[in-house]
């Protein structure tokens, strides 16, 4: 951030077409984005997605249309090797994935690609406003996420 800086990475993926997509600030405090000096945005601390734009980002990803298609594979290359199953894919070890996951106090997310047997599936799960503080692996939205994982991946395998 300190080189291409939050406005530079906004506006990369305006023009990916993410309008939804924002870096605020970077991690540890300065680098505010305009983004980021807009008192609206404050609430969302460092930034802000939508899961639709998410799975989408990942669809551009797989297809190689993010920065070209060498590095576009490295970073899908990069997410396969996540070694945590906490919320995609949990309870799917023999699927292979390619993901990342975020977390805030009260918030857990994550996005990937399943590549089941019946094709490559895209998703991108948010919980906010848990109830309560919970760094577990065993987290309510980590159960939540697994168990929608599960669910879009059976569903969308009996319909091939």
């Amino acid at each position: 951030m300190d080189v291409l800086t939050t406005d530079a990475v906004n506006a990369r993926m305006e023009a990916l077409g993410f309008k939804q997509i924002k870096i605020l600030r970077k991690v540890g405090s300065g680098g505010d984005s305009m983004a980021g000096r807009d008192p609206n945005n404050k609430r969302f601390g460092l930034g802000f997605s939508t899961s639709r734009e998410m799975v989408l980002l990942m669809e551009k990803l797989e297809r190689g249309e993010v920065i070209n298609p060498a590095t576009s594979k490295e970073m899908i290359e990069l997410m396969k090797r996540e070694q945590a199953r906490y919320a995609i894919g949990r309870s799917l070890a023999d699927v292979p994935l390619a993901s990342k996951y975020g977390a805030l106090d009260r918030l857990r997310s994550a996005i990937g690609i399943l590549y089941s047997k019946k094709g490559r599936i895209a998703m991108a799960i948010t919980c906010d406003d848990m109830p309560e503080v919970n760094w577990s692996v065993d987290n309510p939205a980590y159960l939540l996420i697994s168990e929608l994982s599960r669910i879009l991946t059976d569903g969308l395998a009996m319909k091939n």
